[in-house]
């Protein structure tokens, strides 16, 4: 009777990992192509104004070093695009190490709900903090797991303009465990790109309209790289028929 009453559960927690599974190696499989494209594309505006200058297509010599002033802002962003993911290729060469304590699990989603709360509201989105055992605790990166959080609700408050995101978390089985949640507006099949990436020729690049930035498959990709290098898991899962939850579970002890 037992074995009947809990293969329902089994089927579904089966389903949970095999959608999971996909998911994360639709992602993988794209990283190299979207990382490519995210590379090109900003080089190609780079060069783009920087041929005005070398042709002098400049107006006067104040609007060149506009540009130029421009260019540099730009290629800095680009170059802290890339520190962000060099810095996981070390993570995962073993050439660096996470700095692994134990964070108090209230006070650290206030700070990401702290970190975040401006960028939701300019798109209509409100971050809510579900009840949390302040006593409850979990075992990580301080930085490195805000930075997941930080890719994820950025990758969310992207794909919906209003609605509300909750952050919790509790201690769940197997034991000493702590699960950090984040609940989504919207149904996970919205987590989705395209196959391809189309770049534009250098020449039909007209401008730096804005900076460069990671996609959203490529900070989902990060994020899950993150969470594997700190010894946790993660989970995707329909909360509702209208929700989904991000899961992610790390130790609450460091003799784990």
């Amino acid at each position: 009777m037992n074995e009947n009453t809990s293969l329902p559960q089994e089927l579904k927690e089966a389903k949970i990992a095999y959608y999971n599974a996909l998911l994360y190696a639709r992602f993988q499989a794209g990283f190299l192509g979207r990382v490519s494209h995210e590379i090109r594309s900003p080089l190609g505006s780079l060069m783009s104004i920087h041929q005005l200058i070398v042709n002098d297509l400049c107006e006067s010599p104040e609007e060149e070093k506009e540009f130029i002033a421009e260019a540099y802002n730009y290629a800095k962003k680009l170059m802290d695009m890339l520190d962000e993911l060099i810095e996981v290729s070390k993570l995962e060469a073993g050439r660096f190490e996470l700095e692994l304590i134990l964070l108090n699990c209230l006070d650290f989603v206030t700070f990401v709900k702290n970190k975040m709360k401006v960028q939701a509201a300019n798109r209509n989105v409100i971050l809510n903090i579900a009840q949390i055992d302040p006593q409850l605790l979990v075992l990580g990166d301080r930085q490195k797991l805000a930075q997941v959080f930080f890719y994820w609700l950025e990758v969310a408050i992207d794909l919906c303009e209003l609605g509300t995101i909750t952050l919790s978390a509790d201690a769940v089985a197997p034991e000493n465990q702590t699960r950090l949640t984040i609940e989504l507006p919207f149904k996970s099949s919205e987590f989705n790109e395209p196959s391809q990436f189309h770049e534009l020729p250098f020449e039909e690049v007209k401008g730096m309209d804005s900076f460069p930035q990671l996609s959203n498959g490529t900070k989902i990709t990060l994020a899950q790289s993150l969470v594997r290098l700190m010894g946790g898991q993660f989970k995707v899962s329909n909360g509702t028929e209208k929700t989904t939850c991000l899961e992610i579970f790390l130790p609450n002890s460091e003799t784990v």
